[in-house]
C-alpha cells in the first residue's frame, strides 16, 4: 500500500521549461527582451501580409493565398513556442502543466508538419507556373489552391496526433526539467519511465515520411 501511494505521488504532473542551457542568469532578461522583440516583428510582419491579402483584392491569386496560409501557420508557431519560454527568462516561470505540455508539443509538430506541407504546395504551384505557363491559370485556380491549402491544415495534424497518443501512453515519473525552449517529441519521451525506442521509432518514421514527401516536390 505504502509502495503505491509513494508511486502515485511520483508521478509528474508538470515539466520545467530550462530554455537555452548553460545560459547565465544575469542575461535572463536580455534573452527576454530578445524573444519577445522576435516575436512581436513575426506577429506584425504577418499580420500586414495578412491586412493586405483582405484590402488589396488584385492579391487573390494562388501564389498569394499560399503566403497568407504560410503567415497564419507562423503567427500560430511563435504563439505556441515563445510566450512560455519568454515567460520563463522574464518571470523565472518555467513550469507547465503536464497536459498543456502535451498540447504545446502537438501544436508545434503541427505547424511544423504543415510549414512544410504549404512549402510543397508552394513547389507544385511553381512547378505548374513554369512548366505549363499557359495552362496555369486553368490547373491552378482559386478554388484549387483553397482546396490544396484546407487539405494540407487538416492532414498536418495527423502525425503529431500519432506521436502524442503514443506518449500520453507513457508513465512520468521521475525528471521532468526539459532542455529546450517548448515541449516537443523527443524532449518528453526521453523523460519517461520506460522503453520509449518504438514510440521514437515512430516519431522519427513520421517526421522523415513529411520531410521525404515535401523534398521530392522541392528537388523535383
Amino acid at each position: 500500500m505504502s509502495q503505491d501511494n509513494e508511486t502515485a505521488a511520483s508521478v509528474v504532473t508538470e515539466f520545467f521549461i530550462v530554455g537555452f542551457p548553460g545560459l547565465l542568469p544575469k542575461y535572463y532578461s536580455l534573452m527576454a527582451a530578445l524573444l519577445f522583440c522576435i516575436y512581436i516583428a513575426v506577429i506584425t510582419g504577418n499580420s500586414l501580409i495578412v491586412v493586405l491579402f483582405v484590402i488589396e483584392r488584385s492579391l487573390h491569386k494562388p501564389m498569394y493565398i499560399i503566403l497568407l496560409s504560410l503567415s497564419f501557420s507562423d503567427i500560430g508557431f511563435c504563439t505556441v513556442a515563445l510566450p512560455k519560454v519568454i515567460s520563463r527568462y522574464w518571470f523565472n516561470d518555467g513550469y507547465i502543466g503536464f497536459y498543456v505540455c502535451l498540447f504545446q508539443r502537438q501544436l508545434i509538430h503541427y505547424f511544423g508538419t504543415l510549414n512544410s506541407l504549404i512549402m510543397m504546395i508552394m513547389a507544385l504551384d511553381r512547378y505548374l507556373a513554369i512548366c505549363y505557363p499557359l495552362r496555369y491559370p486553368v490547373l491552378m485556380t482559386n478554388r484549387t489552391m483553397r482546396l490544396l491549402i484546407g487539405f494540407s491544415w487538416v492532414t498536418a495534424m495527423i502525425s503529431p496526433t500519432i506521436s502524442s497518443m503514443q506518449t500520453v501512453t507513457l508513465p512520468f515519473c521521475g525528471p521532468n526539467m526539459i532542455a529546450q525552449c517548448f515541449c516537443d517529441s523527443q524532449s518528453m519521451n526521453q523523460l519517461a519511465c520506460a522503453d520509449v525506442s518504438l514510440q521514437n521509432r515512430i516519431s522519427y518514421g513520421l517526421a522523415m515520411f513529411v520531410l521525404y514527401i515535401k523534398n521530392i516536390f522541392l528537388i523535383n
